[in-house]
C-alpha cells in the first residue's frame, strides 16, 4: 500500500471506521475507537439495538404464533380445513404490503421515537384482539390490521440503523436486529408448548389464544420506552437526556465521512419514479421480491411432524415436539447469519458478496436434497434438511447493510428501496404458497422445493451482477476523483486535537496518511 503525507493548518478531525486493526477490533470494532467514541456507540447501541431487537422479537414471535396455534388447537377451534390457513396469513401480507412505502415516507419527516412507538401501540392493541377472535372472518379482519401497523417496522430499524452506523458497523449491527427474526420462533415454540401444558383452558380461553394475550402484555411496554429511548436518525435528531449535541455532532461528522447524505431531498412523482432507474433500487427490490421462494421450504418441517399423527392411532409426535422441533432450524439460522455478519465486517474488510453468494450455493444443493429425497424417509435424512434450508435467507442483514453502504448519497432513495425491497418481497410471500406451498399438500410439495433451488442460482446471478456494478461504479468514481472515503480509522473526536498521525483507507486498495500541520 502506498503513503501520502497530506498537511493541512487545522486540525484534521477524523473517525473510525478503518478496517481491524487487532483482533479485539474483528470482534467488535470500538475496541479500537477513542474512549469518547467508545461510549458514543455504547449508549448507541443499547438503545437503538436494544428496543429495535425486542421490538423486532415480539413481532416475530407473533408470525410464528400463527403456525403454532394452528396446530395447537385453533384449527379445530375455528374449523380451519381447507386452505384458510393460507389465506389469514394472506391477509396480514395484504396489510403488512399496503403500509410500507407511507411508513416510510413518512419516518423520514417525522422523528422515529413519535412514529415507530405509535406503530407498537396499534399493533399491540389488535394483538390483543385476536385472543378473542370467534371466527374465520374476525381472524382475517384482525389480522390484516395487525399487518397493516406492523408494516412500518422493519424497514424503518433498518432505514436508521445505515442512518448511524458505518460499513465497518452496519453488518454486525443489522445481523443482531436480524437474529430476532431466527430466535423468535425459537420463544414462540417453547412459549406455545408451555403455555398449551399450564394455561389451555384457564379463565375460559384456549392455549393458543393465551399466546396472543402475552404477546400484546410484553409489547406495551416496549413501545411505552421506545418513545423515551429510540434516537431519531442524525440529521434530524435533537439534543436530549440521552445524546449531547457534541455526540450529535460525532454522529453527523461519521456519517459524512462515508458519504451517508441526510434527509432533506423532497419527495415528486419524478423523483420517485427515477428511484426505479437506478439499478441499485431494482435489482436488491428483485432479490428480495423473490426472497421469499428461499423460506418457504422451513415452513414445511412444522407440517412434516404433524403429518405423521394419523386419526385414531397413537401420536409419533406430541404437540409440543411440533412446536419445539422446527426451532432447530431458527437457531441454525440465527448462529450463521451472526458468523457471516462478523466475517464480513472484519476479515472481509466490509465485502458482503462472499458470503451472501456461499450461502445461496449451499441453498440450492439443501432444496435439490429435499425435491428429489422420499418425503416421509427417516427423520435423521429429512430433519437436517428442514434445518439448513434457510441458509440462503441468512443474507437479508448484510444484502441491507450492502444496499444502505451503495445509495449512502441519497437517504430518501435509501428509505424508499428498504420498503420497496420488503413490500416486493411480502407482495410475492402472499402468494407463493398458496401455489407452490398450499396448506393441502403440506409436506408433499415437491414442486415448490424445486423452485426454490431455480430462484436460489437466480439469486447467485443477481448478486454477481451486483458485485460487477458496485465495483464498476467505484473505479468510474475513483477515475473522476469523486470517491469519498469508504472507510477511516482515528481517534480523534470532533472539537478534539490530535497530533498523531491517522490514516484513511479509500475502498480496500489505498492508503492516505492524514497529518496536523502545527
Amino acid at each position: 500500500m502506498t503513503e501520502t503525507n497530506v498537511s493541512t493548518d487545522d486540525a484534521v478531525s477524523i473517525v473510525s471506521s478503518t478496517p481491524s486493526q487487532s483482533w479485539k477490533g474483528w470482534l467488535w470494532d470500538s475496541a479500537d475507537y477513542s474512549t469518547e467514541e467508545r461510549r458514543f456507540l455504547l449508549k448507541l447501541d443499547f438503545t437503538l439495538l436494544t428496543f429495535g431487537t425486542l421490538g423486532m422479537l415480539i413481532k416475530w414471535i407473533d408470525t410464528s404464533n400463527i403456525t403454532n396455534a394452528f396446530v395447537s388447537g385453533m384449527k379445530e377451534d375455528l374449523n380451519l380445513y381447507g386452505n384458510q390457513y393460507n389465506w389469514i396469513v394472506t391477509s396480514w401480507t395484504i396489510g403488512y404490503i399496503i403500509g410500507q412505502w407511507p411508513s416510510n415516507f413518512i419516518l423520514t419527516r417525522v422523528p422515529a421515537h413519535i412514529w415507530i412507538p405509535f406503530l407498537e401501540i396499534g399493533w399491540t392493541v389488535f394483538t390483543f384482539s385476536l385472543a378473542g377472535a370467534k371466527t374465520y372472518t374476525q381472524m382475517l379482519a384482525l389480522r390484516f390490521v395487525v399487518g397493516l401497523f406492523e408494516a412500518g417496522y422493519w424497514p424503518a430499524l433498518y432505514y436508521i440503523l445505515g442512518s448511524w452506523y458505518n460499513k465497518r458497523e452496519l453488518g454486525k449491527r443489522n445481523g443482531i436486529l436480524q437474529s430476532a427474526v431466527s430466535i423468535a420462533p425459537i420463544f414462540s415454540g417453547f412459549l406455545q408448548a408451555g403455555i398449551y401444558d399450564s394455561l389451555n383452558g384457564h379463565a375460559g380461553l384456549a392455549g393458543w389464544r393465551w399466546l396472543f394475550v402475552i404477546n400484546g402484555v410484553i409489547s406495551l411496554p416496549i413501545a411505552g420506552l421506545a418513545y423515551f429511548f429510540l434516537p431519531d436518525v442524525p440529521g434530524i435528531a435533537k439534543p436530549n437526556w440521552l445524546f449531547s449535541e457534541r455526540e450529535l455532532n460525532l454522529a453527523r461528522e461519521r456519517m459524512d465521512r462515508v458519504g451517508r447524505v441526510p434527509e432533506g431531498k423532497p419527495y415528486t412523482v419524478k423523483t420517485i419514479l427515477g428511484y426505479f432507474a437506478s439499478w441499485k433500487t431494482l435489482l436488491f427490490t428483485l432479490i428480495f421480491m423473490i426472497q421469499p421462494f428461499g423460506s418457504q421450504p422451513a415452513t414445511s418441517f412444522v407440517f412434516w411432524l404433524k403429518a405423521h399423527n394419523k386419526p385414531g392411532k397413537k401420536a409419533v409426535y406430541s404437540v409440543a415436539q411440533i412446536n419445539e422441533y422446527p426451532t432447530l432450524g431458527n437457531a441454525f439460522t440465527a448462529v450463521y447469519s451472526l458468523l457471516a455478519v462478523w466475517i464480513s465486517d472484519g476479515p472481509l474488510r466490509g465485502r458482503r458478496w462472499p458470503t451472501i453468494i456461499f450461502g445461496n450455493l449451499v441453498a440450492i444443493v439443501v432444496f435439490v436434497l429435499l425435491a428429489v429425497t422420499p418425503v416421509f424417509g427417516p427423520f435423521s435424512h429429512r430433519a437436517p434438511l428442514y434445518i439448513v434450508s434457510g441458509i440462503g435467507g441468512s443474507a437479508v442483514p448484510l444484502t441491507m447493510a450492502w444496499m444502505a453502504e451503495l445509495i449512502s448519497d441519497n437517504a430518501e432513495q435509501r428509505a424508499f428501496t428498504a420498503a420497496a425491497m420488503n413490500t416486493l418481497q411480502y407482495t410475492f410471500s402472499a402468494w407463493i404458497p398458496l401455489v407452490w406451498f398450499q396448506q393441502v399438500d403440506q409436506p408433499n410439495v415437491t414442486p415448490g422445493n424445486r423452485g426454490a433451488a431455480v430462484v436460489a442460482g437466480i439469486n447467485v446471478l443477481i448478486f454477481t451482477l451486483i458485485t460487477y456494478l458496485a465495483h464498476r461504479e467505484k473505479l468510474q468514481k475513483k477515475r473522476n476523483g469523486g470517491l469519498a472515503p469508504a472507510s477511516v480509522s482515528s481517534d480523534v473526536i470532533p472539537g478534539v486535537e490530535d497530533t498523531n498521525e491517522k490514516r484513511v483507507t479509500l475502498g480496500d486498495e489505498e492508503d492516505v496518511t492524514f497529518a496536523r500541520k502545527e
